[in-house]
This record gives structure tokens, C-alpha cells and sequence, in this order.
């Protein structure tokens, strides 16, 4: 059930200092010889006016310390209670933290003129303008503190979230630049296939009368390179952007590890590749995907850790490729800025996004990757390709 003060836009902070000085001056009233009527109107008035010193700081709380004063023109002799005091303070308090630098002023200008007006137009003595100064300027100081602190908190909460939201931004433009990049080589393995497709229609054509065989051991190979462009045409379904980058470079595959390391230990990365398994016959999207992953982790080591040993595993299995990147102590195979001129004397072209580029990748194709950090401070990442076999 909604609270009426919550229908108002109070909180319980904007009831309980006034409800506590209402219940204390109350009691003061009845406790103390001072004219009751009077002493009880204007604290009650003083606590509701301070209710509002959030939302109107400036009108509110400055109407509650005049109320205040007014209790001593109407004969209330107040040296004796607290609750004027404290009312005086939270409201002096709420000018400072609540209200604008010129409003606030004014209100404590306001309040402090009023005090000595009190005093019968009177010149007031130091001691009396040093006490009124303790009540009401003290109070605002505090507040203005407060306020500036808060204040900067906002303004770094804010940047913050700007920073968040920056860095997802970032990581999404990664991953869409990723998903350009792998559709463009998708595309040349596409492209490849139905090449080889149009290459054997004409063999087949051309035998199919001459050479039976030979026109059937074409079509085979047309029905084989059909299947593969349709799964990797589904692939790219998912992946295909607009560009205007187009890449007329071949393609590397996974037969091309060992000369991908000895690049990398010519540049003084101490290597250490392992290939169990042969690295032909594999689908074109996977071949290029380990070539890339390799490439990538290695890359990634040679920025952030170049005095470190990096292990290499390719495992070829049934239904699966796994590959494994195993770095010493050092930062290894973590996600970087891309270094240009170090790629350059590599001749790589690696995209700088490290993990974010992998996982695409291997997300392509089903697979999946793990990245963590081992027990002598070194980084290992594990990357699995599942194989699609087609009859």
C-alpha cells in the first residue's frame, strides 16, 4: 500500500528530523515557563516547514528559522530550548546541501538580518554576531560540503556509466568487425567451391559419354563441394554485413602452422608447436579458423609477453579439432591493442581483438573456447571445432 507521504514525494528522511525536534520542542513547551500557546503553534509550524527543506530548500527552510525568531517577538524566551536550536541548524544545514550558491545566501542573509531586527534595531554586540554566525553560517558551510561531495560522487557514477557503456560499445564493434572479417573468408571458401563445382560439371560433361567413370567420379566431387558450400553458406547467413573491404588475399589453412611458427620464432618467440594428427582434408571455414585462432594467440603473446614460452597443441580427432595455446608467467593470451608496426614486420593479420576474435570463430562453427589462467601465473586457451562430415 502506497504511504501518503510517498504520494506527497517525501521520503522518511524528510519526516523523521522534523517529527523528533516536533515530539523534543513539544516537550520543552510543557517542561519550561514560557507561553505555551504560542511556543506550541510555532514549533509545530518551524517542523512542518522543515518537512518540505529537500524540495524547497530556499523558501522552506528559511521560513522555518524565521519562525524560530519570531517565537522571541512574540515572547517566547528561547535561550533556555533546544528544539529552536536544532530546527535553526537543520534548517541553515538544508540551505547549504539543498539550495542553489545565490538563493541559499540569501536565505541565510535573510535569516541573520532578521535575528538582529529581533533585537529591537539595536547594533549588536561581536559576541552576538560571532554566535549568530556559529548558528547559521557553520550549518551552511557544512552543507555546501556535503553537497560538493555529492555532487562529485554523481559525476563519477555518471562517468562510470559512460565508461560501461563504452566498453560495451567497444566490445560489440569488435565482435561485428569480427563477424565482417570470417564473412568475407567465407565468402572465398564459398566462392572456392563453386568454382570447383562449375570446374568438374565441364570435366563431367565432357566424359560422360567417352568416360563413365570419370563423369561419375565428377559428379561425386560436385555433390561433395555442394554440400560444403551449403553448410558454410548457412554460416554466413548469420554473419554477412555490408563492406567495402574487399580481400583478394588466399587463404592460409591449418597445413601451414609449422611455417606460421617459424614467422614467430624468427621474431624471437620461443615456440614449441605440437601437430598430432594430419591437418588435410579438413573444411575449409575450420581449416582457416585454426590457422586464425593460432595466429591470434600468438600474436597476442609476442605483444604482451615476448620472453615467454608458448606451447602449441593441434589434436585431430573423428568428429573434432582442438587446439591449445598453453603461455608461461606473463600476460599472454589476453585481448590487446593491436600493435601496427609490429604486424607489419610479421607480415599477420591479426585484428588486435584477441579473445573476442577467437570466440567468434569457434562460436561459427558449434565449437566452443575456454580462456583461463594456470597455477605458475601463465594463460592456457582451449579451443574445440566440431567437424561436419557429409556422405
Amino acid at each position: 500500500m502506497k504511504r501518503w507521504w510517498t504520494s506527497a514525494g517525501l521520503s522518511r528522511a524528510d519526516l523523521a528530523l522534523p517529527a523528533v525536534l516536533m515530539v523534543v520542542g513539544l516537550a520543552e513547551v510543557l517542561l519550561t515557563d514560557v507561553p505555551r500557546a504560542v511556543a506550541a503553534t510555532t514549533t509545530v509550524l518551524a517542523c512542518a516547514l522543515l518537512v518540505g527543506r529537500r524540495r524547497l530548500p530556499a523558501t522552506l527552510a528559511t521560513a522555518a528559522c524565521l519562525v524560530v525568531v519570531l517565537q522571541g517577538w512574540l515572547g517566547v524566551d528561547d535561550e533556555d530550548l533546544v528544539a529552536p536550536l536544532g530546527i535553526v541548524f537543520a534548517s541553515c544545514y538544508a540551505l547549504g546541501r539543498h539550495a542553489r550558491t545565490v538563493p541559499g545566501v540569501a536565505g541565510l542573509v535573510l535569516v541573520d538580518a532578521a535575528v538582529h531586527v529581533e533585537s529591537a534595531w539595536t547594533l549588536p554586540a561581536a559576541q552576538d554576531v560571532l554566535w549568530v554566525g556559529v548558528l547559521t553560517v557553520g550549518p551552511w558551510l557544512f552543507g555546501r560540503l556535503v553537497r560538493s561531495h555529492a555532487l562529485a560522487n554523481e559525476e563519477l557514477a555518471a562517468q562510470g556509466r559512460r565508461l560501461v557503456e563504452e566498453q560495451r560499445e567497444l566490445a560489440e564493434r569488435a565482435a561485428a568487425d569480427e563477424r565482417r572479417r570470417i564473412a568475407r573468408e567465407l565468402h572465398d571458401v564459398i566462392a572456392h567451391s563453386l568454382s570447383v563445382m562449375v570446374v568438374q560439371a565441364g570435366a563431367a560433361e565432357s566424359a560422360l559419354r567417352t568416360d563413365p567413370d570419370t563423369a561419375e567420379r565428377g559428379l561425386r566431387e560436385i555433390q561433395r563441394a555442394g554440400r560444403t558450400a551449403l553448410d558454410e553458406t548457412g554460416r554466413l547467413l548469420h554473419l554477412l554485413r555490408d563492406t567495402d573491404e574487399p580481400d583478394l588475399a588466399p587463404q592460409p589453412s591449418a597445413a601451414q602452422l609449422p611455417d606460421l611458427v617459424e614467422v614467430f620464432r624468427a621474431a624471437g618467440l620461443d615456440v614449441d608447436l605440437v601437430l598430432d594428427g594430419s591437418t588435410d582434408g579438413l573444411p575449409a571455414g575450420v581449416d582457416l579458423s585454426v590457422y586464425r585462432i593460432v595466429q591470434e594467440g600468438l600474436t597476442n603473446v609476442l605483444k604482451h609477453a615476448p620472453g615467454t614460452a608458448v606451447q602449441v597443441g593441434y589434436h585431430r580427432r573423428p568428429d573434432g579439432v582442438d587446439v591449445d595455446l598453453r603461455s608461461g608467467r606473463g600476460r599472454g593470451v589476453q585481448d590487446g591493442q593491436p600493435n601496427s608496426q609490429l604486424d607489419g614486420q610479421l607480415g599477420l593479420a591479426s585484428t588486435g581483438r584477441g579473445l573476442v576474435g577467437m570466440r567468434e570463430r569457434v562460436a561459427v562453427f558449434g565449437g566452443d573456447l575456454d580462456a583461463a589462467t594456470t597455477d605458475d601465473g601463465g594463460y592456457v586457451v582451449r579451443a574445440r571445432l566440431p567437424l561436419i562430415t557429409t556422405t
